[in-house]
């Protein structure tokens, strides 16, 4: 059997129990935590703590992923039709491919779950999933600053591995912040790091293979 062939079930098995591990956490937060957390969060108000965590949330902003995202392909394109695929335009293109695909996954997540925001929990008392809905306020689950951060990072990470840990740190505090200001449950964030992390990590098997392409070598 062929490196590529047992890397892939390899990863296939650590997808598929780390996911089942996160449905878990996730059942539980939803039944148990949750709207505790989130009623804890409100009752922090609009002071510093808000503040610092309504600044970081702007890490996973959805307008600024979009100009980033769009600018990384422009750029990326034109590097391709001049140079070639060398391994940086590779990289780039990476990069941008995985986020995009980890959007556009989220996002269909986001409209089949429907989960009401913890702002309606907080002022009218619903609590729960909708589904198939298109209105913002039910669009919680999952995180969509998280997963965004999140699969920008890990891409970032698996291309240079010595800013990883600053990297993840940095999607982590953005999980964290999107609980502060009220936006999503605990459940939510979790729910986005895993898509976030694991769709980046296979675009990278899909697009690069078991190939190492890191910045500094490029």
């Amino acid at each position: 059997m062929s490196r590529n062939v047992l890397w892939t079930i390899g990863c296939s098995k650590l997808t598929g129990i780390t996911g089942l591990a996160v449905a878990v956490m996730v059942a539980v937060l939803f039944l148990f935590v949750d709207r505790h957390v989130s009623m804890w969060a409100r009752h922090l108000g609009n002071g510093v703590v808000f503040d610092i965590a309504q600044t970081t949330s702007l890490v996973g902003n959805h307008t600024l992923y979009n100009v980033l995202l769009t600018l990384g392909f422009i750029i990326g394109g034109i590097l391709a039709l001049n140079r070639g695929l060398t391994p940086g335009v590779r990289v780039l293109l990476y990069v941008c491919v995985a986020v995009t695909t980890v959007m556009l996954v989220g996002e269909t997540l986001k409209w089949f779950f429907g989960r009401f925001r913890p702002i309606l929990y907080i002022e009218h008392g619903l609590y729960g999933f909708s589904w198939f809905a298109f209105e913002g306020d039910m669009h919680s689950f999952p995180s969509g600053h998280t997963f965004r951060v999140f699969s920008a990072m890990t891409a970032l990470g698996v291309v240079v591995p010595r800013w990883r840990v600053p990297l993840l740190t940095l999607a982590v505090l953005v999980g964290i912040s999107r609980v502060v200001v009220t936006r999503h449950y605990p459940s939510d964030v979790l729910a986005g790091a895993f898509v976030g992390i694991f769709g980046a990590l296979w675009i990278w098997r899909i697009m690069m293979g078991t190939t190492s392409y890191q910045v500094d070598r490029c």
